[in-house]
């Protein structure tokens, strides 16, 4: 049923999207607050194009036996349509304040060493710290037994990052195994992850893995072999594709439920090259759900690289971008992209005052990327758990969103990014980061909506 509308009438969501979609002969809806993309066909699209093409239309339900009815209800069931009182500013107000004020839920991104096996060229980290210390590991705990006493959380997230994780395995094993028990004494709900380059992911240890609650894994492969190879190569040289993708391949072969996101860092010089990568990957797992892949182009993250920087950006990056995931589309591969479109979905976790990154020093950070930026140290983990934060620090992070930035309260995107996607390009940069989901959202949701069992 439509919502209700105290005076009957309805107006566009100030949160939508319309295009019209030519290359796949449709028009594209898109509301932020829903996060559900839908394409219409003609003649239908051109109707839904003209009721919401104009955000200040003020609309009434049409009689119920007209042939406009069973459309309009529709739009307002799926919040294209909304009624004339609803406060959809107050609405965003509302779902960013329940988002950074939720006492029940604590992530931590957990480093059990900044060691690698690994030297990608365009890496940003220094390898500085090696495996984590018996005292830090003790706090970790601690931290999670005192935020269920004192903040009674019900759910713990944890996301075990490097350096490479897997170097120090038995860390994470330590640390699982008290995570596991302790979730389940308590009643807690856990999830786990895990982001590694997948060269130690053999099937032993990815059994193990599993074992120990970790159910979602991104790896990443540059392109094919020839071009993976020369940018993503071992500690002291040596090629790793083959034996990623045999690693992945094993996986793939149990009936172990698990979620792998297939990431593919690309330059303007190698893109090309990824779609024989597509190729392989379709060979290997379209038939598998359990692998999505996501392309991202090569950033300039502060890394030893220089002046050689690889970085690719702007409008052709985007394109790029784009273009590879169509060409996935194409293959019978599933991008994750849609997963940014969502309410909060593109809300970077550092703008959580719940989400802390913990190395393996103790040192408390809220970004994976500027671990040199002293304005990243927010905290310093104790042995009795107490994150040991600086309010001014935190702040920096937490509060710099849509609550004081009058052009993201107003963008179309706002439930999805809240003036939040990287607070980083805020303190570093003071610029507005917007995510170029928004920048490029009609060929963004375009290319969703061409996805098998877009809605």
């Amino acid at each position: 049923m439509p919502d209700k509308a105290p005076d009957g009438t309805f107006r566009p969501s100030r949160f939508n999207v319309v295009t019209k979609a030519e290359d796949i002969g449709a028009v594209v809806l898109y509301n932020s607050m829903r996060g559900s993309v839908f394409k219409v066909g003609s003649p239908l699209g051109e109707r839904v194009h003209a009721l919401l093409h104009n955000r200040k239309s003020v609309l009434s339900q049409p009689d119920p036996d007209s042939e406009e009815r069973v459309l309009f209800d529709t739009l307002v069931a799926k919040g294209f349509l909304v009624s004339s009182s609803h406060d959809e500013l107050a609405a965003a107000d509302d779902l960013r304040d329940r988002r950074k004020n939720r006492t029940d839920r604590l992530e931590l991104i957990i480093m059990p060493t900044e060691a690698c096996n690994f030297r990608c060229t365009y890496c940003y980290e220094d390898f500085a710290l090696g495996r984590m210390a018996t005292h830090v590991r003790e706090g970790v705990k601690a931290l999670v037994r005192r935020y269920r006493r004192e903040h009674g959380i019900e759910k713990l997230t944890v996301s075990w990052f490097g350096g490479e994780p897997l170097v120090a395995f038995d860390v994470i094993e330590e640390l699982s195994t008290f995570f596991l028990d302790f979730c389940a004494e308590e009643g807690v709900e856990y999830s786990a992850g895990i982001t590694t380059n997948g060269l130690l992911l053999t099937p032993e240890v990815a059994a193990r893995c599993i074992e120990l609650g970790i159910s979602s894994y991104q790896i990443t492969l540059d392109g094919p072999a020839h071009t993976h190879d020369s940018s993503r190569f071992l500690m002291g040289g040596g090629k790793t594709f083959d034996e990623i993708v045999a690693n992945l391949t094993e996986m793939s072969r149990t009936d172990k439920v698990f979620r792998a996101l297939i990431r593919t860092n690309f330059t303007e010089e190698n893109s090309v090259h990824v779609p024989e990568l597509i190729e392989e990957m379709s060979r290997l797992y379209a038939h598998d759900k359990r692998f999505r892949v996501i392309y991202r182009p090569v950033g300039d993250w502060g890394g030893p690289q220089g002046e050689d920087s690889e970085a690719f950006s702007g409008k052709q990056a985007e394109m790029t971008k784009l273009g590879l995931c169509t060409s996935a589309l194409d293959a019978g591969l599933d991008p994750a992209d849609d997963v940014f479109l969502k309410p909060n979905g593109s809300v970077c976790y550092a703008a959580s005052p719940w989400s802390f990154v913990i190395r393996p020093n103790g040192l408390v950070n809220k970004c994976t990327v500027a671990l040199r930026d002293p304005r990243n140290a927010v905290g310093q983990l104790g042995a009795d758990g107490d994150l040991g934060l600086d309010p001014e620090l935190m702040s920096l992070w937490v509060d710099n969103d849509d609550a004081k930035d009058s052009g993201c309260r107003s963008c179309f995107f706002r439930p999805s990014c809240q003036g939040a996607h990287c607070p980083l390009v805020r303190i570093q940069e003071g610029e507005r980061p917007c995510p170029p989901q928004k920048v490029w959202i009609g060929p963004t949701i375009t290319t969703v909506a061409a996805s098998r069992g877009a809605r």
